[in-house]
């Protein structure tokens, strides 16, 4: 669609060697009265979305899904097969981390970072490498087989899911993979995949960060080499001695302002030097890793070191972001089932193996926090809205789940649906911190409580293990860590559970901008820019303006009698067959609607962030819409847990498409789930929560006595 549109603009516009983004685009923002700063700014980066999209193949099944014909095969996430050797790296890394956590020796807390030998047993395990082919020394895995390590790896410590993703998916493995020249490969991917060379991904700098087409950082090309100049900040995994990806304005090659910014490899110095400062920046989130600004004064590098074409170093980037965000759709899931579990599971139980939990009938019986904590007689996680918290966080978590697995396996299969990534993204962040909140206010006092091994172990200088109690201070405080220090993981990590909501880009830029953009960017193409042109001339523009009333009118037509195209699904039981069906009528209502703010609001659409963003615009409606679809699509048997979340995804959808956030019936279809997660003897109970460790709980009558 994208090819044809841009023929069709260029004959519209008499010259056939232009793309209507080099022109069209410009006319038609001074026409609808963008000032020359925004024409220049949405200008570059329709440009780059544009370009990235020549990176894949295959049309964006989400874009197919809401006007035209989607396949339901294409938005199922598959299943996770590595390859045995694959396998046994990923099981050799894990096991590894399990062992050093359960010592305590995980992390160096005088440092906050991770111990050298961790990383040292890391890479001699291949972890570094996994994602790098096998020609270049690494495991040559499979982005589709990704999802499920990373998480785990945010189970052991997110931190450590939020290395491997940057080191991997944003640069520079997946750069230098998709743009290098083969000498470049040979060069850094081998350091890289024997976890010699740390990789970072350097965009975001002083008052640049939801617009990257006001980048400052300038490398200026001098003989056969650059000198760049400029200041990146904040930026996570960059330390001295690694490699990071630099997103750069360039000077010297004659490019339009605008479309001159380049990739550049930066191998990270090992010392500050006149040329090169960088600074560690102290966080409240992934403050186990080494996040960092850093300011380059005249700095050269090899021009050897460009990385990929002049001019489409931000199409590159969004490119590898595309691949990024599935990652984080994975690990606020990971995330917002280890809050169910820290308020559920009785970490007494998960030590001894006694099972004192009761066994009344409809009472919670997992033995948690959620079991013994009692209000007017009654355990609170029986109170009708707490089983409705738990249970549309569950809903949500497994719905996640399967959005961000989908992500990586468009990527391995060289598809780019922008959309897709970004509801992935959105839809699971927004879902964890709800469930923060809700799990938040469920422990009550507690989650106020300082976590005591935390805040003594960084307050020791040594790394040695927990210290004696010395009694209390003057101050009413104990000076050394307690024999049972009280730890506290909600409360401490609220932030950890927020930064989702940013990292990757804010999630109303996410949905009030980019997804708008790129669910429309094909009819622009097609359509409006051919429109636009000619009115930019002064012509009525006709033939242009029938052929997208014919458009519109086809599509129309098309969402009253559409489902979606079904062939291939596997195991398509009735009750499966319904929510599939469904969802892809409620995507092609969404497509309609989507038409007819293009038709009303013409040049000025993309303005409309209230019709079109997360606040119950289209885009809220579809994350919903396509949760259920994927969720849907995933179940592989009609296990009734199951089809109860199935169900309950379905609901919530189409009360989205009617503008309400929620009904009597959709909560209490949340409640029944929400009863589920809470019973030990429950599928949905062991399947998502049961196995994860939890922390001891202070106020359990049981073992009050340990904290006083």
């Amino acid at each position: 669609m994208l090819k044809e549109a841009e023929q069709e603009s260029a004959q519209s516009t008499g010259n056939q060697s232009k793309k209507p983004s080099d022109d069209a685009m410009a006319l038609i923002l001074q026409q609808a009265g963008k000032s020359a700063a925004e024409v220049a700014a949405l200008s570059t980066l329709d440009d780059a979305d544009r370009t990235a999209e020549d990176q894949f193949s295959g049309e964006p099944p989400t874009i197919a899904s809401l006007f035209g014909t989607g396949k339901a095969r294409e938005f199922h996430a598959g299943t996770f097969s590595p390859s045995p050797a694959v396998a046994q790296v990923m099981s050799s890394c894990l096991d590894f981390l399990l062992t050093r956590k359960t010592e305590g020796t995980l992390v160096d807390n005088k440092k906050m970072l991770f111990r050298d030998d961790i990383i040292n047993g890391l890479a001699e395990r291949g972890f570094f490498g996994l994602a790098i082919p096998k020609e270049y020394g690494g495991s040559g895995a499979q982005l589709g087989d990704l999802g499920p390590l990373l998480r785990a790896l945010t189970f052991v410590h997110p931190d450590l899911a939020v290395m491997f993703e940057v080191h991997n998916f944003l640069g520079p493995v997946t750069p230098i993979l998709d743009f290098g020249t083969e000498e470049q490969k040979k060069r850094f991917l081998p350091k890289m995949a024997k976890g010699e060379l740390l990789g970072s991904f350097a965009l975001t700098e002083p008052g640049v960060g939801a617009d990257p087409s006001k980048l400052s950082m300038t490398a200026r090309l001098e003989g056969d080499r650059y000198i760049i100049n400029g200041v990146k900040w904040p930026i996570t995994n960059v330390i001295y001695g690694g490699v990071c990806i630099l997103i750069v304005k360039l000077e010297g090659h004659d490019l339009k302002p605008g479309r001159d910014s380049g990739m550049i490899i930066f191998e990270v110095p090992k010392v500050d030097s006149e040329n090169f400062r960088m600074k560690r920046n102290d966080l409240v989130a992934f403050d186990y890793l080494w996040n960092a600004r850093f300011r380059l004064m005249d700095f050269a590098v090899p021009a050897s070191c460009l990385l990929g074409p002049p001019s489409k170093g931000l199409a590159q980037a969004f490119s590898s972001l595309a691949k990024g965000r599935g990652g984080i759709g994975v690990n606020s899931a990971a995330k917002t089932f280890k809050l169910l579990a820290h308020i559920v599971l009785d970490p007494e139980f998960q030590k001894t193996g006694n099972d004192t939990r009761p066994t009344a009938n409809d009472v919670p019986n997992a033995g948690g926090w959620t079991s013994f904590r009692s209000t007017f007689g009654k355990p609170i996680g029986s109170a009708p809205r707490i089983e409705t918290w738990v249970g549309r966080a569950a809903t949500h978590g497994l719905a996640a789940r399967e959005l961000g697995d989908l992500c990586f396996r468009l990527a391995a299969n060289g598809v780019r649906d922008e959309t897709q990534g970004m509801i992935a993204k959105v839809y699971a962040t927004k879902a964890l911190l709800q469930t923060a909140v809700n799990c938040y206010q469920i422990q009550g006092g507690r989650s106020v409580h300082t976590d005591e091994r935390r805040k003594f172990a960084r307050m020791m200088t040594g790394d040695e293990g927990t210290a004696d109690v010395t009694g209390p201070s003057p101050t009413g405080h104990e000076s050394r860590m307690p024999e049972f220090p009280i730890e506290n993981y909600i409360g401490e990590n609220m932030h950890e559970f927020m930064i989702a909501t940013v990292y990757e880009g804010p999630n109303p830029v996410l949905s009030d901008v980019g997804a708008p953009n790129a669910m429309t960017r094909s009819i622009r193409g097609k359509y409006l820019e051919p429109i636009g042109v000619a009115e930019t001339k002064g012509s009525f523009g006709l033939m242009p303006k029938v052929k997208f009333g014919m458009f519109i009118a086809k599509t129309v037509i098309g969402s009253w009698f559409s489902s979606g195209d079904l062939s291939g699904v596997e195991n398509l039981f009735p009750e499966k067959q319904r929510y599939v069906k469904r969802a892809f009528k409620r995507n092609r209502v969404l497509g309609r609607r989507i038409l007819m703010i293009i038709a009303k609001y013409q040049k000025t659409f993309m303005d409309q962030s209230l019709l079109l963003g997360d606040e119950g615009g289209i885009f809220d409606q579809l994350c919903h819409s396509l949760a259920s679809l994927c969720f849907a699509l995933s179940i592989e048997n009609a296990n009734p847990e199951y089809l109860k979340v199935a169900a309950a995804l379905d609901l919530e959808a189409d009360l989205q498409m009617k503008g309400m956030e929620s009904s009597p019936k959709l909560q209490q279809a949340w409640a029944e789930i929400g009863k589920l997660i809470m019973n030990k003897d429950s599928q949905l109970h062991r399947d998502l929560i049961g196995d994860i460790k939890v922390l001891d709980i202070p106020l359990d009558p049981r073992f009050v006595e340990r904290f006083i």
